[in-house]
């Protein structure tokens, strides 16, 4: 087994957006006029902490645009809603199933009631145990903490294939490097679980990738982390541009090569290359799966197709969810959502898979540009992505994909295109575009979560959501709902079994370009007024209730 080990080498970048920067709507937001009466010259760094209403700024230069825009990074963590989160279903409750645990970022499942949370700062595995979190942590790890974004991230565990054989658990953390500020790289690492689910051991390394910027002036953001089993049985994580590397897989042309950052990595279980890769035989290209991303929290295989999605993040705009083919490129660092990346949304260059944006990079005609299945202009802050597999919410829901976000404390509620290559959107979104806040209330289905990291199914078939407030909630119906006798999940069967393309020969890159049309509106201008009125699910933002629905009870 060769483990891909990375090293840093490139400038940061960032950004500013004057016209669109709204705290309670921004992620990343940088905004020039709040700056305007300081001067920072340029490779200057100025750090700044704000302990008020969960506001952190951290003012750098630009050194991406000749402007040296004054920029900032404002993180706005959504706060949980007073009486709890509430669902829009009445015949759906949110139930708490644990409290008091320290920044959660991932969990995965034992077992019935039985479920491994990761701790971000503390570099913890805990178990949570019939809803009680138990003392002593299964793992404890050495994290570099001092970045908003660096820590234990990411979980996944893998089925033996008897009864006998030690279950594998795959861990994604940024390792301490020895001295604050340093991290030795983010790391991902194979452990095996006791038998009795009470210890980590064991520790292998699968991949060594980059941590650090190589601006010592900027900020280690955009670590990525979820880890994913696919149904091919191989393991995906996610990696951000890890504070703006210049390379290739972040569509810069004369940029370095593949450098273990801006992609989702595919390895085997033992760390080995998947096949002959995608980009290439040797490390790194041959762990990349997709690339041009700029940093996301959530990653799920559709049930039904086996195919990939994922979230991204833009900078004050652009967030998108996309489905992730072979050899895809999502294409940052040239676009962002539909518009052309810079300080603010340039022109709509991005909205037409059969006219993708110049000048990205194709990686030897290998890489295959497409466009968001959906964009937000005003940033949301998107995170976990999930399936639910499960018809025990109703089979309204089955196959469904739902994602959380950090900046409105909102889940929302998607359905597929008939292909499932698409969603299933209508009215304001039916342009695949989010001008406002208010344009994607009809999409919300759950709100006054507080920011969400992490969404899974549970082995009962319920919803579970776990909060950086360090709530997990579990979303449960309030009357019995007929099923299969097998917990609301389907048995397996060939409709939902992955299709063997999509899982056994996952290596075809997708070279012809699908039917999808431009988009209505090629300037996605604002919607009118009456547009926006004609929505009956309109509502509060944070924390509120639509208008139309009858929110759901929270159990305590």
């Amino acid at each position: 087994m060769t483990v891909l080990a990375i090293t840093s080498s490139s400038s940061e970048e960032s950004y500013n957006h004057e016209s669109k920067c709204n705290a309670r709507q921004m992620i990343d937001c940088h905004d020039y006029r709040s700056f305007r009466r300081w001067h920072i010259p340029s490779g200057s760094f100025v750090l700044v902490i704000l302990i008020l209403s969960g506001i952190v700024l951290i003012p750098y230069s630009s050194t991406l645009y000749s402007n040296n825009f004054a920029a900032y990074a404002a993180y706005i963590r959504a706060t949980p809603a007073t009486g709890g989160p509430t669902v829009n279903d009445p015949n759906l409750a949110v139930d708490v199933v644990a409290k008091g645990l320290q920044i959660p970022t991932s969990m995965v499942f034992l077992g019935q009631d039985d479920i491994l949370v990761l701790e971000k700062n503390k570099g913890d595995v805990l178990r949570v145990l019939n809803g009680e979190i138990q003392k002593s942590p299964l793992l404890h790890v050495n994290v570099a903490t001092p970045f908003l974004e660096w820590g234990l991230l990411g979980i996944a565990v893998s089925k033996g294939s008897n009864a006998n054989e030690p279950r594998n658990v795959f861990i994604y953390y940024t390792e301490f490097g020895g001295k604050i500020g340093v991290a030795a790289g983010n790391r991902l690492y194979r452990y095996e679980l006791s038998a009795d689910n009470s210890q980590l051991t064991n520790p292998k390394l699968l991949l060594d990738l980059p941590a650090n910027t190589p601006n010592p002036l900027a900020e280690n953001n955009h670590n990525g982390g979820k880890v994913l089993i696919g149904p091919d049985n191989n393991v995906y994580t996610v990696i951000g541009d890890v504070g703006s590397h210049q390379g290739q897989a972040r569509n810069v042309e004369r940029g370095k090569a593949l450098d273990g950052t801006s992609g989702i990595l595919r390895v085997t279980q033992d760390g080995e290359p998947v096949g002959d890769g995608i980009f290439g035989r040797s490390a790194p290209d041959s762990a990349y799966y997709a690339y041009g991303i700029r940093n996301s929290f959530g990653i799920d295989f559709d049930p039904l197709t086996g195919k990939l999605w994922d979230t991204e993040n833009g900078p004050t705009f652009g967030d998108e969810i996309n489905l992730v083919n072979p050899g895809f490129n999502s294409g940052w660092s040239q676009v962002m959502g539909i518009w052309k990346a810079g300080p603010h949304p340039g022109p709509v260059i991005g909205d037409d898979n059969n006219n993708p944006p110049k000048n990205l990079v194709s990686l030897g005609r290998t890489g295959v540009y497409r466009a968001p299945e959906l964009t937000w202009l005003p940033t949301i802050g998107p995170t976990a992505l999930k399936f639910l597999d499960s018809a025990q919410l109703g089979a309204q829901y089955q196959n469904d994909m739902f994602v959380g976000d950090v900046n409105t404390g909102s889940l929302y509620h998607f359905k597929l295109s008939q292909e499932r290559d698409g969603l299933a959107l209508t009215s304001a979104l039916a342009d695949k575009v989010a001008n406002t806040l208010q344009e994607s209330q009809q999409v919300v289905f759950g709100r006054g979560f507080g920011t969400i990291t992490d969404l899974q199914v549970g082995p009962d078939g319920y919803l579970y959501v776990l909060t950086f407030g360090g709530t997990l909630y579990r979303i449960v119906p309030l009357h019995p709902i007929s099923n299969n006798g097998n917990n609301g999940k389907e048995l397996e069967s060939t409709s939902n079994t992955p299709s063997t393309s999509s899982t056994i020969n996952n290596n075809n890159i997708p070279f012809s370009s699908n039917n999808q049309q431009p988009t209505p509106n090629q300037q996605h201008q604002q919607k009118t007024s009456s547009n926006e009125s004609s929505n009956n699910n309109v509502g509060v933002v944070i924390g509120g209730i639509i208008p139309e629905h009858t929110p759901s009870r929270i159990i305590k």
